[in-house]
């Protein structure tokens, strides 16, 4: 039986669509954004997460933590992972864990009376549609119970246009206008988030287009201008506009995960923040915040 790998799931207000949500993170991202907040959700198959003030050295009977350390490369060869099921323990967690369609949409049955406020089901991730075929079928059960859907995606699956009737709002992430500088810092071009920006706006569905603000990245008046000119390209009443700021809220994860954290802690002013919005509103690009 097919599963979808989902490393969390759990409630959400407006941040991830209206109202009251319950909200789906698939496993697996085709990006690699420094400033990620869930790192530990990149890998496909899942990371192992080590919380280091609980690890139990007797959780692993092949002596790959000792003093609080844990030896990751004794864990990468570690065929039966004792720590993960007969001698389970908080420090030492996988990220992954697989559901049945037929487990969610229980679930979302079961939760419907609480989706108030125009709620309904987000999915996110990682990036979703690595998992393309079994997020289809999810959303077209989602879809056929008569709830809302929504997607949030960095837009580069070829086929994402397919999903489009199967969504009540689409959020994507354009984290920068110029291709090449995304494959420097991200290790993959987004010609594909660009072209699919573009067949959202013309199929009419209503559109979020997210833009983290990073600093050195894609922030300052220049970069402003020249997103907001790919924006105009394509903007409809349906489309609108976030930029979120770049925080740290995934740092510990990074650290968990066994991963080198490379951002320098800078941040977005709140005067520059509502400079930025103001240039976006000026050229009659609706801007959202949640």
């Amino acid at each position: 039986m097919d599963h979808i790998k989902i490393f969390s799931k759990g409630w959400n207000f407006s941040q991830d669509g209206p109202g009251n949500r319950l909200v789906y993170h698939f496993q697996g991202c085709n990006f690699f954004c420094p400033w990620c907040s869930n790192p530990e959700g990149i890998a496909l198959n899942g990371t192992l997460l080590v919380k280091t003030d609980k690890l139990v050295e007797t959780v692993c009977p092949y002596g790959a933590i000792t003093n609080k350390v844990i030896n990751r490369l004794m864990c990468d060869k570690c065929m039966d992972r004792p720590c993960l099921n007969r001698n389970r323990n908080e420090g030492v967690q996988w990220s992954a864990k697989e559901y049945t369609i037929t487990e969610i949409v229980e679930e979302i049955e079961n939760a419907r009376p609480l989706f108030y406020e125009g709620g309904g089901v987000t999915i996110t991730g990682g990036e979703p549609t690595l998992q393309f075929g079994l997020l289809k079928k999810l959303l077209q059960k989602i879809k056929s119970l008569s709830v809302h859907t929504t997607m949030e995606t960095n837009g580069t699956h070829p086929n994402l246009p397919d999903l489009f009737d199967l969504l009540d709002l689409l959020i994507v992430d354009l984290k920068h206008y110029d291709c090449d500088i995304h494959n420097e810092i991200i290790g993959r071009k987004n010609e594909n988030t660009l072209i699919n920006l573009k067949k959202a706006a013309s199929a009419g569905i209503r559109l979020w287009v997210r833009i983290p603000l990073i600093p050195g990245f894609n922030d300052g008046d220049e970069n402003m201008e020249k997103f907001i000119s790919v924006i105009k390209a394509f903007a409809t009443e349906n489309v609108s506009v976030e930029l979120p700021r770049y925080h740290e809220y995934g740092k510990v994860k990074w650290e968990q995960a066994g991963m080198e954290y490379t951002m320098d802690s800078k941040f977005i002013s709140m005067d520059d923040f509502r400079k930025y919005e103001k240039m976006f509103v000026d050229n009659n690009i609706k801007i959202i915040n949640t």
